[in-house]
């Protein structure tokens, strides 16, 4: 799901979202598709759908679950990324891509283009960040990806016009915090290896080692880290690590490529290496109204992580 999406209705409630789908003509010789789309270019988008179905829905020839609720969903590919239910809530889902298409489709539907936006939805880190707006003020929840369960929001009450807010407490959330003291002790485990290889950059060519970069094999975490305390495959690990710290600029006056080697991309790309091995003992979990305001959740992805 990539880019921004035009044509879309502004929708913001179950009525209005059961309104446009007994509005829309089902395409000829389809199995009831309706484009949510009602201009005569969006009749052509067979890709952003809107459908009656209810909450939770049922799973492939499963049962309407007990208890479901009717609902009318704004489907984008195969995701129902926003879901109008009969009681008031409307559910927001990702499906697993925080992309700019997801987003624009999200926001395209329950804001009004002309007016302030209640509502924002945008990547951040890899992840959809929704915003609201109630009277009360900011207040944002961060969707990681596949694993998290979709957004309920609701309208408000607001003076200033159409406002939403979260059914639940999504403020405190968790963020990852780096233990300065354990990640020192860790540093100086590899100390020996770092000592080499910035003595290492020193001297080096850069030349030679932007050429091999062409066909450089990713390497992960766990590879490098072994190589890192095994003093056998120092010279594997150099490699590696000073092709992808090689940095280049263009002097015009004279025309030509200067190289050089960044140190700091190489300390820093050794602490990463530590980071994702080591990601449940450096990093505490805590309560936050801001998750994103560091990258630290990506290395809980632990050793298999490719490292560049």
């Amino acid at each position: 799901m990539f880019g921004n999406i035009t044509d879309l209705p502004t929708l913001v409630s179950y009525a209005e979202a059961l309104e446009h789908y007994e509005a829309i003509t089902p395409i000829r010789g389809s199995n009831n598709l309706r484009p949510i789309c009602t201009t005569h270019n969006g009749r052509r988008k067979k890709h952003m759908q809107i459908i009656k179905t209810t909450y939770p829905k049922a799973l492939g020839v499963a049962a309407t679950p007990q208890g479901a609720l009717d609902a009318v969903a704004c489907r984008l590919y195969e995701t129902d990324v926003v879901t109008f239910v009969s009681n008031g809530d409307i559910i927001i889902d990702n499906g697993g891509y925080p992309t700019t298409t997801t987003h624009s489709f999200v926001v395209g539907i329950l804001t009004y283009a002309y007016r302030t936006n209640p509502l924002l939805a945008y990547s951040k880190a890899g992840s959809t960040v929704i915003e609201v707006y109630p009277p009360q003020g900011k207040r944002l929840v961060v969707m990681a990806g596949l694993e998290d369960k979709p957004v309920t929001i609701r309208k408000v009450e607001n003076i200033h016009g159409l406002a939403y807010d979260f059914t639940e407490d999504v403020d405190v959330q968790k963020g990852y915090y780096l233990k300065r003291s354990v990640m020192h002790a860790k540093r100086k485990e590899v100390h020996k290896f770092r000592k080499f290889i910035l003595a290492c950059a020193k001297m080096v060519d850069p030349s030679q080692y932007r050429v091999s970069n062409r066909s450089m094999k990713a390497r992960d975490a766990e590879e490098l880290y072994q190589a890192i305390v095994d003093q056998d495959q120092w010279s594997d690990a150099f490699e590696y690590l000073l092709t992808c710290a090689i940095n280049s600029s263009y002097d015009y006056y004279t025309r030509s490529t200067d190289l050089s080697v960044n140190t700091s991309k190489l300390n820093s790309m050794m602490d990463d290496v530590l980071k994702y091995m080591f990601y449940e003992e450096l990093f505490e979990a805590r309560d936050t109204n801001n998750p994103l305001s560091n990258d630290n959740a990506k290395y809980m992805q632990g050793g298999e992580s490719i490292v560049v």
